[in-house]
C-alpha cells in the first residue's frame, strides 16, 4: 500500500514574524479605542444631537468593541503580511535538509523516446533536475538559506559529477553534461557514494555516524535492479521524481547466439529470442546482416505475444518467441547482426550482434576409456586430427611437457582423471576434476533433471526433460564453477573458465543413462566441442554487456592501438603498445573495433571486433514504475518534476494586497 502524503507547513523565520506581530497588531486595535477630545459648545438646535451622541460613543475609551468591517479587513491584511514574513513552506511529507543529493538515472531504459516532443527520458530528467536546482536556489526578499547540492549520475555504478556546493550554475552544468548509457540500473552504489560525504567516524563508536542525513532527489523511471538490497538509513528522505510514461511498450532481442555446423564448418546457424513487454502482441520482420550486408529476412513477420502476469509468482513476464534462421554460408569470420525491422520507443535493444570466428579444423584428444559412442561422434566431425591416449600415457606426456595440452583444441576425458589439470580445454565425463574446483563426496542413484539454464550455448537444441540417470557423482561446486544443469541430488553439468584452464564437466557416465539414445546428447556433444574450442565462449565470440570491459591480446610488435566506437569516433588506447590491452567500461551497445599497426613482417589480423548488446530484462521493461519498493519501505513517485516544498509567502503578499484594495473600497463607500 502506498503511504499517504502528509501535508505539513514549515516556518523559516517565525521569530521575525512574531516581532512584527507584537509591534503592529496592538497599536491597530488601540486606534479603535481612542476618543476624540472636543470643546463643549452651546447650540441652538437638537438636530445633530443623535449623531453627536453616536460620535461620542464611538470615541469613548476602553469601551466594548463593536463590529467594524474596516477593522476586520485591516487585521486580515496585517495577518497575511505577518505570515508572509514567517516564510511558510508547504511540505508534502518531506522535511527540510541542509544537503540535497540529486541522483540522475542514465541507464538503458532512460533512452526511451517518450518525453516531450519525442525527447528521451534522460533529457527530460536533466531538464526537470535543472528546474529543481533553480527552484532550490531561487532566492528572494524573504528566502531562507539554500541547501548544498550534490549531483550523481548512475547506471551500473554511480559517478560523482559535482560534490556538495551552493553554486547552482556548477550543479546545473554537471546535470546538463550527463551522457546516456545502455547499462543496467543499480542505486545502492550511488547511495553509498553520497553517504561517504556525510558520514563521520567516531573513534569511541565502532559504527559510522551520519552527521547530517541528506535528502535525495531521484530522477528515474524506477526500473532499478537492486532495490531489494537498498535501505534508507535513519533520517534520510528520498523523493522519487517519476520520469516517462507507465504505458510505453517495448519489444527487443533478448538473446542471440550463432553456431557453426560441425559437419559443414563454413555454415553458421543463428538463434534469436525476441521478447515483448507490451500489453498487446508485437509483430515485426527480423533481419540478419553479416558485416553490415543484408543476408536474410524472416519470410513473414514474427508474432510475439503480449506480456502477462505469472500466476505462480505474481510478477510480470515478457512474451517470447524463438527464431531459428536457416544456415548461412560464412567461410570467414565476421560480425553477425540481427535487427527488428520495426523500431519502437527504445532503439538500443532492437538489434544485437555476435562476432563469428573463422572456421577451423579442430585437433582433439581422447583420454581414458574412449567409449564407442564418444569415438563415433568425434569421427563424424570434420577434425584436423583425433588422438587416443591411455590415462598413464597422457600423464607421462604432460609430465614431460606441461604445455602439451595446448597442442589440442579440445581434450575429452572419459571416466578417468589426469594427475593435474592446469591448462587446456577439457570435456570431462563422470570422474570429478577434484584438483580444479569440484569436491566429490560419493555417488547418488536414480536422478532426473530438476533445473536447466537453457539459454547457455551448450544447451542449444538440447532437451533434457526425459533424461534418466542411473548413477551420478555427488559433488560440490566451487565459487568459480557455473552450474547449468542440476538434479535434486546435486549439479549434473557445470563449466569453469580460469583463462588457461577451461572445462565442461558432466557428473555422470553417459553409458549409465539413456542419454546416448537421445538426439540431445549428439547436440550437446557438438555444442561442447565447439564452445571449448572457442575458448569458453559461444560459437561466436560471446557478446559483452554494457558496462563491461573489453580485453584483447595483440600480436607481438603491435603498435598504436585504437578503438572505434559505435558512433564512429576513434579513441587512442592507453598503453596501446602493450601486448595485452583493455578498454572500458563500454557504456553503449553496438560494435567496437580495435585496430593497430603491425611491425614490419608481422602477420595476422590487424583488428578485433567486440559486440555489446543491451538485452537486460530490467532495462527492456519500459513502463515507468509508479512507486519504488526498497527492502523495508515504499516511496510513491512524484509526476515529472513535482516539488515537495513550495514557498507560500508570495501568495500571502498578493492576498494582503487584495484585502487592502477591498478595505480602501469599503472606506470610500462609507465616506
Amino acid at each position: 500500500m502506498t503511504p499517504p502524503l502528509i501535508l505539513s507547513i514549515a516556518w523559516l523565520t517565525p521569530f521575525a514574524a512574531s516581532i512584527v506581530a507584537l509591534s503592529t497588531i496592538p497599536p491597530l486595535i488601540a486606534l479603535y479605542f481612542l476618543r476624540l477630545r472636543r470643546a463643549r459648545r452651546v447650540i441652538s438646535s437638537t438636530m445633530l444631537w443623535t449623531r453627536a451622541t453616536q460620535d461620542l460613543r464611538a470615541n469613548a475609551p476602553f469601551q466594548r468593541l463593536r463590529f467594524s468591517i474596516l477593522l476586520l479587513l485591516q487585521l486580515l491584511a496585517l495577518a497575511l503580511v505577518i505570515l508572509a514574513i514567517a516564510q511558510p513552506q508547504v511540505d508534502l511529507g518531506e522535511s527540510q535538509a541542509a544537503r540535497v543529493v540529486f541522483l540522475i538515472d542514465r541507464s538503458g531504459s532512460m533512452s526511451t523516446l517518450d518525453g516531450i516532443d519525442g525527447a528521451t527520458r534522460l533529457a527530460e530528467a536533466k531538464r526537470l533536475a535543472a528546474d529543481r536546482l533553480r527552484a532550490l536556489h531561487g532566492g528572494g526578499l524573504f528566502s531562507g538559506p539554500a541547501p548544498a547540492v550534490m549531483v550523481i549520475a548512475f547506471a551500473k555504478d554511480g559517478q560523482l559529477l559535482c560534490p556538495f556546493t551552493d553554486n547552482v550554475a556548477q550543479a546545473i552544468a554537471a546535470v546538463e553534461g550527463i551522457e546516456p548509457t545502455d547499462e543496467t540500473t543499480s542505486l545502492l552504489d550511488s547511495l553509498e557514494l553520497a553517504r561517504a560525504f556525510t558520514t563521520v567516524t567516531d573513534p569511541d563508536n565502532a559504527s559510522p555516524v551520519v552527521a547530517d542525513p541528506p535528502a535525495y532527489e531521484l530522477f528515474s523511471d524506477g526500473r532499478i535492479s537492486d532495490l531489494n538490497r537498498t535501505v534508507l538509513r535513519a533520517g534520510e528522505k528520498l523523493v522519487y521524481h517519476r520520469i516517462g510514461k507507465s504505458t510505453t511498450p517495448n519489444a527487443g532481442i533478448g538473446a542471440l547466439a550463432a553456431a557453426r555446423n560441425p559437419d559443414r564448418p563454413d555454415e553458421v546457424q543463428i538463434f534469436a529470442r525476441v521478447v515483448n513487454w507490451g500489453s498487446t502482441a508485437y509483430s515485426s520482420d527480423l533481419e540478419v546482416r553479416v558485416d553490415d550486408r543484408l543476408r536474410a529476412v524472416t519470410p513473414k513477420p514474427i508474432d510475439v505475444p503480449a506480456s502477462a502476469i505469472d500466476a505462480r509468482g505474481g510478477i510480470q513476464v515478457a512474451g517470447e518467441t524463438q527464431v531459428v534462421f536457416p544456415s548461412l554460408s560464412m567461410p570467414t569470420g565476421g560480425v553477425i547482426e540481427v535487427r527488428l525491422a520495426q523500431n519502437d520507443a527504445l532503439v538500443a535493444d532492437d538489434r544485437a550482434a555476435v562476432i563469428a570466428a573463422p572456421p577451423e579444423a579442430l585437433r582433439v584428444a581422447v583420454v581414458g576409456r574412449g567409449a564407442f559412442v564418444i569415438r563415433s561422434l568425434l569421427e563424424g566431425m570434420s577434425l584436423a586430427s583425433l588422438e587416443l591416449f591411455a590415462l598413464a600415457d597422457w600423464n607421462a606426456k604432460v609430465r614431460a611437457d606441461p604445455a602439451s595440452p595446448d597442442a589440442f583444441d579440445v581434450i575429452v576425458i572419459d571416466d578417468a582423471m589426469p594427475d593435474a589439470l592446469t591448462r587446456g580445454r577439457y570435456l570431462i565425463f563422470n570422474a570429478p576434476p577434484a584438483s580444479a574446483g569440484v569436491s566429490p563426496y560419493g555417488t547418488k542413484e536414480s536422478a532426473i533433471v530438476r533445473s536447466v539454464r537453457d539459454e547457455h550455448p551448450l544447451l542449444q537444441y538440447v532437451n533434457l526433460d526425459d533424461l534418466f540417470i542411473g548413477s551420478m557423482q555427488a559433488v560440490a561446486a566451487g565459487g568459480d564453477i557455473e552450474v547449468i544443469v542440476e538434479a535434486s541430488e546435486g549439479p549434473l553439468i557445470m563449466t569453469m573458465n580460469r583463462g588457461s584452464l577451461t572445462y565442461v564437466y558432466v557428473a555422470f557416465d553417459p553409458m549409465e543413462s539413456d542419454w546416448p539414445f537421445q538426439r540431445g546428447f549428439v547436440n550437446f556433444f557438438a555444442n561442447a566441442v565447439t564452445w571449448l574450442a572457442a575458448g569458453g565462449n559461444s560459437v561466436a565470440d560471446e557478446p559483452l554487456a554494457p558496462g563491461d570491459v573489453a580485453k584483447a591480446r595483440l600480436p607481438r610488435g603491435a603498435q598504436g592501438a585504437m578503438v572505434r566506437l559505435p558512433g564512429g569516433e576513434e579513441v587512442a588506447l592507453p598503453g596501446a603498445d602493450a601486448s595485452s590491452i583493455s578498454y572500458g567500461p563500454l557504456r553503449l551497445s553496438g560494435i567496437y573495433r580495435m585496430h593497430w599497426t603491425e611491425s614490419k613482417g608481422q602477420l595476422g589480423p590487424t583488428q578485433l571486433a567486440f559486440a555489446v548488446n543491451m538485452n537486460s530484462r530490467a532495462e527492456g521493461r519500459t513502463e515507468t514504475a509508479q512507486e519504488i519498493n526498497f527492502a523495508t519501505e515504499r516511496v510513491a513517485g512524484v509526476q515529472g518534476g513535482g516539488l515537495t516544498e513550495s514557498a507560500l509567502w508570495p501568495w500571502l503578499l498578493l492576498g494582503a494586497l487584495a484585502v487592502l484594495c477591498a478595505e480602501w473600497w469599503v472606506w470610500l463607500r462609507r465616506v
